[in-house]
């Protein structure tokens, strides 16, 4: 309705405001409300910026753009820490916020010379809802997959910090453990790209979800040798993040691929439920971290998302055998005539 550019000066500058309001927060209460404020107002970046790259680049690049950002994107996990405890002992936790504020300035100055999208627009698809979009199984499979992944990897955000604290880590130890998994993201990611020049997305996919459920398997399966290590930990579950660095961005190009003039709308449902999965494997892990141990609690959690994965492709496999084969149909018909 609006296009992606006013949308994304709004939600950036919301950002940067709730930014800027916490350097004179006193209390739990405020704190908590700018944070809100500061969710809302990222959400435009986080969908608008992968509708911009189906916008900008022919389909056939798409994945290969994909697979460039992401694993950029993934280094948040390992650089948001060192950096705010960089900021910490240097500065007061304020300084955290007038750095994301002004981060976000330079990031806001670009957009106004971003260029309108030259695709020729499509009014079959302006009134698609997001109950359209759920009855697509392509799109539902990629996002399924997307958000079960993901999962796995915030089940184990969530429940890193028990496990290594109660294997005697120091919270330092238990920062740089991070370092890892993201640089195993980022190998992920750019194997990705260089695959992608030789095979097709559709072709590697299959090979990597067996590998994240490997590695997922072996991760769980760590947590019954006795007196693990925190190598034997790590071993399997950054081999997932290979895995994930690189499903990440075949199964993002895939969902959106589909609703080439309603990317934005797509991007959003699509970041909606990956996140609410996240929140929901986050959520699981915290309530049984007491009852369990939290190594078998927390890989517990990741393991049931391998169920989910598995479902994902072969909703989305299904579509698309079923297209083929109407498409065969159809040429057999067509030659019987």
């Amino acid at each position: 309705r609006y296009g992606r550019k006013p949308v994304l000066l709004i939600g950036l500058t919301i950002f940067a405001l709730g930014s800027l309001g916490m350097l004179w927060v006193e209390n739990a209460a405020t704190l908590l409300v700018l944070r809100f404020v500061q969710a809302v107002g990222v959400c435009a970046a986080a969908v608008i910026w992968q509708a911009l790259v189906t916008d900008y680049y022919p389909s056939q690049k798409v994945n290969r753009i994909f697979a460039t950002i992401m694993p950029l994107v993934g280094l948040s996990p390992a650089l948001a820490p060192l950096l705010g405890s960089w900021l910490l002992v240097h500065f007061s936790w304020q300084a955290i916020f007038a750095t994301l504020f002004a981060i976000t300035v330079v990031l806001i100055l670009p957009i106004f010379w971003l260029k309108p999208t030259t695709k020729a627009r499509n009014n079959s698809q302006d009134g698609l809802t997001f109950t359209d979009l759920l009855r697509s199984k392509t799109y539902r499979g990629n996002v399924l997959i997307y958000a079960a992944c993901s999962a796995s990897f915030f089940a184990w955000l969530t429940g890193s910090p028990f496990i290594l604290s109660e294997m005697g880590y120091s919270p330092a130890v238990i920062g740089l453990s991070y370092v890892p998994q993201t640089i195993a993201f980022l190998i992920g990611g750019y194997g990705c790209r260089a695959a992608l020049q030789k095979w097709q997305g559709k072709q590697l996919l299959p090979w990597l979800l067996v590998l994240f459920a490997v590695s997922v398997i072996a991760t769980w399966a760590a947590g019954f040798i006795s007196h693990v290590s925190l190598v034997e930990i790590l071993i399997p579950f950054c081999v997932m993040a290979i895995a994930n660095g690189a499903i990440y961005p075949i199964v993002v190009a895939q969902a959106l691929r589909p609703f080439p003039h309603a990317t934005g709308r797509a991007a959003a449902l699509q970041n909606t439920l990956q996140l609410g999965l996240c929140f929901l494997a986050s959520l699981v892990v915290s309530w049984l971290i007491s009852i369990s141990t939290p190594l078998l609690t927390t890989t517990s959690v990741m393991l049931s998302t391998v169920v989910l994965v598995a479902l994902g492709y072969m909703m989305q496999r299904c579509e698309e055998v079923g297209c083929q084969n109407h498409g065969n149909a159809e040429v057999a018909h067509s030659e019987s005539h």
